[in-house]
């Protein structure tokens, strides 16, 4: 588990996880877009998740923000991986 913090409009490049991820929007919101498919926004107090090995692409929103995260990770195997 752990917190990401978002500056103000800051997105984090395309990438895939090795496992899937479990969030819940703290402060701000953030969107979130799943290649091939429409970005969606999630605000305080909204959950979503992300499945393993899909890349994707997430920003804040123009006050930043403030993400909980729970991760299935292996030990020794990169969990980010930049996509290509």
């Amino acid at each position: 588990m752990g917190i990401a913090e978002f500056p103000p409009n800051a997105a984090k490049p395309r990438h895939k996880a090795t496992g899937p991820e479990l969030c819940y929007v703290l402060e701000g919101e953030v969107y979130v877009t799943i290649e091939g498919q429409q970005t969606q926004v999630f605000h305080a107090g909204d959950t979503f998740q992300l499945p393993a090995n899909v890349v994707h692409l997430t920003s804040a929103g123009p006050s930043g923000a403030t993400v909980l995260a729970a991760w299935v990770h292996t030990p020794g195997k990169a969990f980010n991986v930049p996509a290509r």
